[in-house]
C-alpha cells in the first residue's frame, strides 16, 4: 500500500498541513498509520478527555477536544458482530473485528500516544463476570492508566439495574487505584461492607474500618446499603455521590446538623438522592440559613458552629426545582467572594438568635418585677425594685439597638449578594429569601 501523500512532504510542510486540518481530520490521520500518527504528534494537539468503554462483544472509544456541548469529537466502535443497522457517521465509525476489546485498547493507546490528553475515563462492563474470572478479566481489560473508571453490570445499550455480587464488588474496589474517580452502576446488597484502610483524603481517617470511599471521587448509583452511621463516618476531600438511597429529608436534616456541630472538616462535596417525598421544611428544620431561589434551582446557605479546627465552614445545599429529591451539599471556605458576604450574614443571624433569646428573658424579668412592685408596700423596697427595673430596661434597649444595627446591614447584604449572583452566575431571574429560625436552634 502506498504511503499517504502527507508522509512524502518535508516535516515543515507536513506540520503546516496538520495545523490546517480540523480536529476530526487530525484524529483520522492519526489512526491511518504509525507514521502519520508521529506527524500529528508533533502538532501537540491538546485534548480534554478520552472515553473508552470495554465489553466482550462491543467496545468503543470517543475522543473529545473540549467539554462544550456540540464540540469536536470522534468515536470508534468495534463489534464482534456488527448489525446491518449500524451506520458510520461524521462523528463515529463502526468496524467488525475478531476481538473488540483488544482493538479498542490499541485504538485508545494510539490516541493517548499522539495527543496531549488531559483525562482518560474508563468504563468496563462486568456483566456475567464472576469472581473466578473477574480478576483476570480486569487485568486484561484495564490495560491503560486512567483518571476515572466506571464499572457497570449492564451492557452499553441496556437499561435498568443489575445486581453486583458483594464478592465481585469487593474485588473491584481492591483493583481500582486510590487516586482515581470511581463510579459503580448496579444494585448492591444492603449488607455490603468492604474494608479499605488506605486513604488519600486530606482529612483525618475515620475510626470506622468500613471505607469503600477512599478514591479521588466516588459515585454509587445504588446507595441503599449506606446507613446514617456509614454516612457520618465518611471523611472525604472530593465528591461522594449516591443516586438512590433510603434517606428521607428528615435523615438528611440530621446529617446537616451533624456537619454544623462537628469539630472537624468531614466532607467537601456530597450528593444524595433522597426518597421522593421531598419536604423543604423538614430538610431545613431548626437550621439557620439564607436562601437564594433562581428560576430552575434553589440554594440554601448554612454555616458551621465550630470554626477553630475547621477550614470549610460554609455549606451550600442545592437542588433543582423540578426534581428537589436530588440534593447537593457542598462546603467551602467562608472568606472567598460571594461566600464571604453570605457567611457574614449567617453570623449576624446567629447573633440575632442569641440576642433575641436574651430579650425574651429580660421581658420575662420585667413582667415579674412589675408584679412584685404592684404587691410591695414598703417604699424602700419599691425604690430598689424600680432601680433594678431601670437597669433591666436599659439593658433591653442596648440589645435592641444592637439588633437594629445588625438589621440595618441587611440592605448592603442584599445589594452585595444580588450583584455577586449577577456577576458570577449571570442570573437575571433571581430572588432572595432570608430566613431566621427560632432561638431554640442556639
Amino acid at each position: 500500500m502506498s504511503p499517504l501523500p502527507i508522509l512524502n512532504l518535508p516535516d515543515s510542510a507536513a506540520d503546516l498541513v496538520v495545523k490546517l486540518l480540523d480536529f476530526r481530520e487530525k484524529v483520522k490521520l492519526c489512526m491511518s498509520s504509525k507514521r502519520s500518527a508521529k506527524v500529528v504528534k508533533r502538532a501537540k494537539v491538546k485534548v480534554n478527555y478520552i472515553n473508552t468503554h470495554m465489553e466482550e462483544t462491543s467496545s468503543h472509544t470517543f475522543i473529545y477536544e473540549t467539554e462544550l456541548p456540540g464540540g469536536n469529537d470522534l468515536g470508534a466502535f468495534f463489534y464482534s458482530k456488527k448489525s446491518e443497522f449500524l451506520k458510520s457517521s461524521e462523528r463515529h465509525y463502526n468496524r467488525e473485528v475478531v476481538n473488540p476489546i483488544q482493538e479498542n485498547i490499541s485504538h485508545a493507546r494510539r490516541l493517548l500516544e499522539t495527543f496531549e490528553v488531559k483525562q482518560l475515563r474508563y468504563s468496563v462492563c462486568v456483566k456475567n463476570k464472576k469472581s473466578e474470572i473477574l480478576k483476570e478479566y480486569l487485568t486484561r481489560v484495564v490495560a491503560m492508566d486512567y483518571d476515572s473508571i466506571d464499572f457497570s453490570g449492564m451492557m452499553f445499550y441496556e437499561e435498568g439495574n443489575v445486581p453486583l455480587d458483594t464478592e465481585d464488588l469487593s474485588l473491584i474496589l481492591e483493583t481500582v487505584k486510590p487516586d482515581a474517580g470511581l463510579r459503580i452502576h448496579g444494585t448492591i446488597s444492603s449488607d455490603f461492607k468492604h474494608d479499605n484502610a488506605s486513604s488519600i483524603c486530606i482529612y483525618s481517617i475515620s475510626l470506622f474500618d468500613f471505607q469503600p470511599f477512599n478514591f479521588k471521587s466516588v459515585h454509587y448509583m445504588d446507595g441503599g446499603w449506606v446507613t446514617m452511621d456509614v454516612l457520618k463516618s465518611i471523611r472525604h476531600s472530593g465528591r461522594v455521590e449516591f443516586m438512590l438511597t433510603n434517606f428521607s429529608c428528615k435523615d438528611f436534616n440530621e446529617y446537616i446538623h451533624y456537619w454544623v456541630n462537628s469539630k472537624e472538616d468531614i466532607i467537601r462535596d456530597l450528593s444524595i438522592g433522597l426518597e421522593r417525598d421531598f419536604n423543604e421544611r423538614v430538610l431545613l428544620d431548626n437550621l439557620a440559613f439564607a436562601t437564594c431561589q433562581c428560576r430552575y434551582k434553589t440554594y440554601h446557605f448554612i454555616k458551621a458552629k465550630n470554626n477553630e479546627n475547621r477550614k470549610f465552614t460554609f455549606a451550600k445545599v442545592s437542588y433543582d426545582n423540578s426534581r428537589p429529591y436530588k440534593v447537593d451539599f457542598e462546603t467551602d471556605e467562608p472568606d472567598v467572594g460571594l461566600a464571604a458576604v453570605i457567611f457574614k450574614h449567617l453570623e449576624d443571624i446567629e447573633e440575632i438568635q442569641k440576642l433575641s433569646e436574651v430579650v425574651e428573658k429580660i421581658e420575662e424579668l420585667e413582667m415579674k418585677c412589675m408584679e412584685v412592685l404592684e404587691g410591695e408596700t414598703s417604699d424602700t423596697e419599691k425604690e430598689r425594685i424600680r432601680n433594678e427595673m431601670e437597669i433591666v430596661v436599659k439593658t433591653r434597649n442596648l440589645i435592641e439597638t444592637r439588633l437594629d444595627a445588625i438589621r440595618s446591614q441587611w440592605k448592603n447584604f442584599l445589594k452585595n449578594i444580588y450583584s455577586g449572583l449577577l456577576r458570577v452566575a449571570g442570573i437575571t431571574d433571581t430572588t432572595l429569601r432570608v430566613t431566621v429560625t427560632s432561638p431554640s436552634y442556639v
